[in-house]
């Protein structure tokens, strides 16, 4: 967020409380609640702001209507008392087939650079779906592909570019931080093309990726050898 340039990047985020929640809501239709720490997508609420008098609360596979003044204790009796959670503005994410979709880059750091090796879309498996996580149904797509069937008339090139110079400037930004090695960043591309940095991984799950692009999986375990012989 104190990159002058990466903080565009960001969705707004901030640590969930009853002013945050709602702020956001006055500013946002929609804002997802999501633990600090989690993995596979689990413990994530959707909040769509349907009008001014009604809200739409999704977690799992269950929605509910709530009136705004109510939304806050709702969601507190889902929550794990013993977790942080932070709020952050929903992206209105591009769509494959009428389903939502974002992006998983993968990075590795061989001989002290880093290098984007892995590269997948993850597609919702419905319209309706609050995450687009493998392990709560979405499937993986060579993005390429995926980038030239999508529902929007966007600039697959010019968004690639952005992906890459984007994911490379989050790595090095995180990486002068924290002593990494590999990131699984999630990446999101609105409806309008704009690149969002949802956010990164530091343990990225890449089981299943060889089929989808062998090139790029061979890059992948390349660059895990280097890094583990060195």
């Amino acid at each position: 967020m104190k990159d002058p340039i990466m903080r565009h990047y960001v969705p707004d985020t901030d640590w969930f409380e009853v002013s945050t929640l709602q702020k956001m809501l006055q500013t946002y239709a929609c804002v997802y609640i999501k633990p600090d720490i989690g993995r596979k997508g689990t413990g994530i609420i959707r909040v769509k702001k349907l009008n001014d008098k009604k809200c739409e609360i999704s977690y799992q596979q269950t929605t509910s209507l709530s009136s705004p003044d109510k939304v806050y204790s709702r969601i507190q009796k889902i929550l794990n008392p013993n977790k942080k959670y932070i709020i952050q503005q929903g992206v209105d994410l591009a769509t494959y087939q009428h389903r939502p979709f974002d992006v998983r880059v993968v990075l590795q750091k061989p001989l002290g650079r880093w290098r984007a090796t892995l590269m997948s879309g993850k597609v919702a498996p419905h319209r309706s779906s609050i995450v687009t996580n493998v392990a709560k149904g979405a499937k993986d797509y060579n993005l390429y592909k995926l980038l030239k069937g999508i529902d929007q008339s966007l600039d697959s090139s010019a968004i690639m570019r952005d992906l890459m110079d984007s994911s490379h400037q989050i790595a090095q930004i995180l990486s002068s931080h924290f002593p990494l090695e590999i990131l699984g960043l999630d990446m999101g591309i609105d409806k309008k093309g704009k690149v969002w940095f949802i956010e990164a991984n530091t343990k990225p799950d890449c089981i299943g990726l060889e089929k989808f692009d062998r090139r790029l999986y061979r890059k992948y375990v390349n660059a895990k050898k280097i890094m583990r012989d060195g």
